[in-house]
């Protein structure tokens, strides 16, 4: 059966396109922090049935994002460090690779170039946010890791395509058209913010909210930039945008700005996230 845009869309607005859920681990995490009745303690349960979610916890409670006097040497001690709401974004963030893998090895090899590129992006929007804005640097995290998640079903969907999956033109073009609904149709299954299930739906218009320059910045705008920065000089859509001709550019209010700082834990949290 031959795989087409229209077809992907058609099954997506019928359910039928099987959707990724996030690892238990995530979902109790979310929930349990969302419970007003929840404490430190109650999540740190919940994370140390996870060894390595527990590591990358500590990892990052360590890193210059979040560093203090002392060292985190526990999950108790990482938690009351970050807080409860940063560390229920990074809980979702430090699973997200789970969702990046396949058997098919054409699959898998999209898969792992998406998941490379969004960890990019990820750390980077996180350093957009705590140095240009004041957006949570660990949400603009997790909004860079979730971007492209819409990447991940379509590929899947291919391998019943072996014509379309061996295409690489139109296999690109088709994820290119569509990842950005499908991957807001994730998010609003997870249960995110309408601010996060914008990242991925609306990241690609780099002329959103034009005229309104003068306006707070929000996650689409940081993870649009990261985006561009990344991808720049490459064959991408968007590896030939100028930064300063955009308005996400202007609302952050870098106009002034020669060169992003990068300093903050950028390669830290990379490292981590991988």
């Amino acid at each position: 059966m031959s795989i087409t845009q229209e077809s992907i869309l058609d099954d997506l607005e019928n359910d039928r396109l099987p959707l990724p859920t996030l690892p238990e681990v995530a979902i109790k995490v979310r929930e349990t922090v969302d419970d007003d009745n929840a404490t430190i303690r109650d999540i740190c349960d919940i994370i140390i049935t996870d060894a390595a979610l527990s590591a990358r916890i500590i990892q990052v409670a360590n890193s210059a994002l979040y560093r203090g006097l002392s060292s985190a040497d526990n999950v108790h001690n990482a938690v009351t460090r970050m807080g409860l709401n940063t560390v229920r974004n990074l809980a979702t963030s430090l699973v997200m690779k789970q969702l990046f893998q396949a058997t098919n090895p054409v699959v898998d090899k999209y898969l792992r170039k998406t998941w490379k590129q969004s960890t990019d992006i990820a750390a980077l929007s996180a350093i957009l946010a705590k140095n240009y804005t004041r957006l949570p640097s660990d949400s603009a995290l997790l909004a860079g890791l979730t971007h492209s998640i819409g990447v991940s079903p379509i590929l899947v969907k291919a391998e019943s395509d072996p014509s379309l999956l061996n295409n690489t033109d139109k296999l690109e073009q088709i994820l290119y058209d569509i990842y950005p609904v499908v991957g807001a149709r994730i998010l609003k299954n997870w249960g995110f913010s309408p601010a996060m299930i914008m990242v991925p739906e609306q990241h690609l218009d780099i002329m959103r909210r034009d005229g309104d320059e003068s306006a707070s910045p929000d996650f689409t705008d940081i993870v649009q930039i990261a985006l561009i920065e990344t991808v720049s000089g490459t064959n991408h859509p968007l590896g030939h945008i100028i930064l300063e001709d955009i308005p996400a550019f202007q609302r952050i209010g870098m106009e002034n700005i020669e060169e992003i700082d990068m300093s903050g834990g950028v390669e830290e949290v990379r490292a981590v996230i991988r």
